[in-house]
């Protein structure tokens, strides 16, 4: 092996480590965001349903 393709795997490991945890995060924050959006649709079904029923 040479030198230079060692240098190349390193820095394309390193690469590819950085695009995994930035797509890592990015992934995280709209599953926080479904997550959100999924609850605040709930709350308000709950709350239709217990208007509809009267509690």
């Amino acid at each position: 092996m040479k030198s230079g393709t060692v240098k190349g795997m390193v820095a394309g490991a390193l690469l590819g480590g950085a695009a995994a945890t930035l797509f890592g995060v990015m992934n995280w924050r709209t599953e926080r965001k479904w997550c959100m959006q999924a609850q605040r649709m709930g709350d308000k079904m709950a709350r239709k349903a217990g208007e509809m029923f009267g509690k």
